[in-house]
């Protein structure tokens, strides 16, 4: 069973993992779609994160599984716009 505290302390990291990748969204478009390394950490950063999710799912009882079921949510849709505006990159390239 999945702890409190380890499901706190995901959500918190998780946290902070999502407004990296928000700021580099952010500038990501600002800049006309220029993509650099910290863009792509920032996803790769998502994507363990989500993969972390999972791990915990499967241990967490129904409350912390809904909880993390939402959370999951948020970090799909980042992760979606991440890849979408990768896409619209290679678009114009």
């Amino acid at each position: 069973m999945a702890t409190r505290d380890s499901v706190e302390n995901l959500l918190i990291e998780g946290q902070h993992i999502i407004q990296q990748a928000e700021e580099q969204l952010d500038m990501s478009n600002r800049s006309q779609f220029t993509m650099n390394e910290d863009y792509t950490n920032a996803h790769l950063e998502l994507e363990k994160l989500s993969q972390s999710i999972d791990r915990v799912m499967k241990s967490a009882n129904p409350q912390q599984r809904e909880q993390l079921h939402r959370f999951q949510l948020v970090v799909n849709e980042k992760l979606n716009d991440m890849i979408l505006d990768q896409i619209d990159v290679t678009k114009f390239e």
